[in-house]
């Protein structure tokens, strides 16, 4: 139903469709592409956002090391190791113990120096024996060193041990635990348990101010690796879960926000929001600019089109309007007015071929009229040319009748072998005949030709029996004969003698007619093929004889001529094909 209907419709309409349809496709695929510049945007701003959170990670991660490393220079100070020492073996509240108490006292209030935020910094000894120095005057009660961090850092056998814990199931705290061991003799006996409490929030919002004086603000959550949350800008990314690396658009009334997932390498994880709002509204007037322009290209190009294919088509139905008229009447424009004359394109090819073409078929027309009546002609001649061959054989019978009872036996054969010649030329459609078939027709030329020069010539026949049977063109051996008695007999005064002889050579047969006349060129066939030599005879020449050798049996097989004063040898070669077999080329 489809398409019938589009079979029906006119070619502008088509044309008009096919544009319009691939119209629809460019924009489908403008529409399908449009997003690949913003999603490139948005991986750019992602990659640029993943740099500003790598440098800030790494600086939290930094500070964080810079503790640790104070940390082992606290666990291996000298004068601390002496005096934790001397109150490990000393007996309590003795003068030297208490000395040595206060220097461990004085040491812990210059390691607080160190730090540039924290909560505090404490000693505990295994005796219970507490150090504790409170940053900022803020006490915070439960940062005494409870048991199970003491536990923790001794499992851990002197290695840094960091440990989260919630306050007030909001705040988190970051401890920095490890056990201070004794140096003097290896003993590596437990003196004290270091613990430093840090204030994260202050440690992040630190680097979060150095950022915005750069020009790169950040709004961010900061997770532990067990997914705590230990810091959020806002409630707004404090509902944002981590997740995997990556990036994706968060849109809501009101905002457009870019998130950014990023986990650094001690395992924490990232979770920014990058305002997307003024990014948002800038591309949607790109967007909308773009889409007003190619409406406006869209309709220019269905504009131009039209008028375009308008120009183009109405050549086209001028020559349907050709077609019709010549349908109706046969009119031709006559090109010498056709304004299509000197056109290049095709539109003037097809309209200069069209007039040509009917021109030539008036033409036609109007030879087959003339061959119509030419072939009428004809047919009354072929019909009284039928009477001939017919009318010259009772000619024939009726001189050989009256011979014999005239007694004249010479006219007799003469007129009973040109009779069979006669026919055999008339009658034998056939184009292969067998040896002894061909040779019966040579005989009958002989017999005429031996009355006519009686003793002047003499023919011998030497033919293998074998090759009777085998397969020749009809009118292969006479004519050669024939020129034998030209070239030999009509040029001799002495006897001529002509020797027909047929054999076998492995698979073929050779007939050969031999002469001892004065001889004659060996290159006639060349020069019978360049028309310097005219065939005689009854009309079949050399040339002839080989050339339907070679198209029944091949290029290999042929005539050969060779002579010499005394003796002209004319063979031709053919395939040995018997009677009812086919030979190399397929004829039978």
């Amino acid at each position: 139903m489809i398409q019938h209907i589009w079979r029906n419709i006119k070619v502008r309409t088509k044309f008009l469709f096919i544009l319009t349809l691939a119209m629809l496709l460019v924009l489908s695929g403008v529409l399908a592409t449009f997003r690949m510049p913003y999603k490139a945007y948005d991986r750019q701003l992602y990659q640029s956002s993943t740099q500003v959170i790598t440098l800030f990670a790494g600086q939290i991660q930094s500070e964080l090391d810079d503790v640790q490393e104070i940390s082992m220079r606290i666990l291996s100070d000298n004068v601390l190791q002496k005096n934790l020492g001397l109150l490990k073996r000393l007996p309590i509240n003795t003068t030297a113990w208490v000395e040595a108490k206060n220097e461990v006292a004085d040491r812990m209030a210059n390691f607080s120096l160190w730090f540039s935020s924290g909560f505090s910094l404490q000693l505990k000894t295994p005796a219970g024996t507490t150090f504790s120095r409170f940053f900022r005057n803020a006490y915070v009660p439960d940062s005494d060193m409870l048991p199970e961090r003491i536990q923790d850092a001794a499992n851990h056998e002197g290695r840094a041990v960091w440990r989260l814990e919630s306050r007030d199931g909001e705040m988190t705290h970051l401890f920095l635990l490890r056990e201070i061991r004794e140096m003097e003799g290896l003993t590596l006996d437990t003196l004290a348990t270091l613990q430093i409490e840090l204030d994260l929030k202050t440690i992040i919002e630190n680097r979060l101010h150095a950022l915005n004086a750069l020009g790169t603000p950040l709004t961010c959550a900061v997770y532990s690796e067990d997914g705590i949350c230990l810091y959020a800008g806002n409630e707004r990314v404090r509902q944002i879960t981590p997740g995997e690396d990556g990036y994706e658009r968060i849109r809501q009334p009101g905002e457009d926000l870019l998130c950014v997932r990023y986990t650094a390498s001690n395992g924490w994880r990232y979770v920014t929001l990058i305002d997307y709002s003024g990014i948002s509204a800038t591309i949607d007037r790109v967007a909308l600019r773009t889409w007003v322009i190619d409406g406006i290209i869209v309709a220019v190009a269905l504009l131009l089109s039209m008028l375009l294919a308008d120009s183009l088509l109405k050549h086209l139905r001028r020559l349907v309007d050709k077609f019709d008229a010549f349908a109706v009447n046969g009119h031709v424009e006559d090109l010498g007015t056709s304004p299509y004359r000197d056109r290049g394109d095709e539109m003037g090819r097809l309209h200069r071929h069209f007039d040509r073409m009917a021109r030539d078929y008036h033409l036609m027309m109007k030879r087959n009229f003339e061959q119509q009546q030419l072939l009428q002609e004809k047919q009354m001649q072929q019909l009284r040319a039928q009477v001939r061959p017919h009318f010259l054989n009772n000619v024939l019978e009726s001189i050989y009748c009256l011979a014999q009872q005239e007694g004249n036996g010479r006219i007799a054969v003469m007129t009973e072998s040109l009779g069979k010649m006669l026919r055999s030329s008339m009658n034998d459609k056939r184009d292969i005949v067998t040896v002894e078939q061909d040779l019966e027709t040579a005989k009958a030329y002989i017999r005429i030709q031996e009355i006519r020069y009686m003793e002047r010539m003499q023919v011998r026949f030497d033919v293998e029996e074998e090759i009777k049977v085998c397969l020749v063109p009809a009118m292969t051996i006479q004519p050669l004969v024939e020129n034998a008695v030209h070239h030999a007999v009509e040029e001799m005064t002495d006897i001529c003698r002509i020797l027909i002889e047929g054999r076998q050579e492995g698979g073929e047969i050779l007939l050969t007619i031999e002469d001892n006349g004065p001889g004659m060129d060996e290159d006639i066939l060349n020069k019978l093929e360049r028309g310097e030599v005219k065939a005689e005879g009854m009309g079949i020449g050399m040339r002839n004889i080989d050339q339907r050798i070679k198209h029944t049996f091949g290029e290999k097989y042929g005539l050969q001529v060779s002579s010499e004063p005394g003796k002209t040898r004319v063979t031709a070669r053919l395939p040995k094909t018997l009677d009812g077999a086919k030979g190399e080329s397929g004829h039978v």
